[in-house]
């Protein structure tokens, strides 16, 4: 009888986070369709409950503020590159193929899935100091963004690593200064091209040359150095 006492209670409260989590999905679609059409400044908590059709305190329930909802937004982005990133990376040899694949597979995020991209980089513009805050201070959402930020900083770091023990690519830098620096890049080319698109349609050349010739340069510039006597 206790067994199935536990059971009754197990499914309970596995019904109960499906039908959390289920809320939680919903209100970020609504705030997601809202923050594009009108913007993150132009949208407010209220229009966002009206869309989601829940009460302004059950948005609060999940999301202490708007800056909450939109990093929600962002993690939900995060998760989806990681996994792009996994599927990029386990097809190729490593070394550059594989820091290639890293960029590639970002680039094919932001076709893909246009509308995350556009948050997940106006989040860097809108919430720049996130990383900064107390761990104690940090809302639950502000601490699941900051763990998928983490994860994919990992996959970066250890393709790097895999490359220069495998001396694939020069190992005279800091593999944490190689890292940042190519994230820098590649994100800022990635904002570029969605800024410029316009541009793009009137030139004999699109989006995938300019990537394939960005990451050519990369290659070279991170052969293999002959130690410096």
């Amino acid at each position: 009888m206790v067994y199935k006492m536990d059971n009754i209670e197990d499914k309970k409260t596995s019904r109960k986070q499906r039908e959390t989590d289920l809320r939680k999905q919903n209100i970020i679609e609504a705030a997601e369709k809202l923050f594009l059409a009108n913007g993150y400044e132009d949208t407010t908590m209220s229009q966002i409950a009206n869309e989601a059709e829940f009460s302004k305190g059950t948005l609060y329930n999940y999301f202490k503020s708007k800056d909450d909802l939109y990093l929600a937004i962002g993690t939900k982005a995060y998760e989806i590159i990681i996994d792009y990133t996994k599927y990029f990376v386990e097809s190729k040899d490593p070394g550059v193929d594989q820091l290639k694949a890293v960029g590639y597979a970002y680039y094919e995020f932001t076709k893909n899935y246009p509308d995350h991209a556009h948050i997940f980089h106006d989040i860097d513009i809108k919430l720049p100091n996130i990383a900064q805050k107390a761990k104690d201070n940090l809302t639950v959402n502000e601490k699941e963004y900051l763990n998928r930020s983490e994860a994919y900083g990992e996959q970066f770091r250890d393709v790097i690593i895999k490359a220069i023990k495998t001396r694939s690519i020069r190992s005279d830098k800091d593999p944490l200064l190689i890292g940042f620096t190519l994230f820098m890049v590649t994100s800022g080319i990635m904002k570029e091209l969605e800024q410029h698109q316009n541009t793009l349609d009137t030139m004999e050349f699109d989006g995938d040359d300019i990537i394939d010739f960005v990451f050519e340069m990369i290659a070279e510039g991170l052969k293999p150095r002959e130690d410096k006597k």
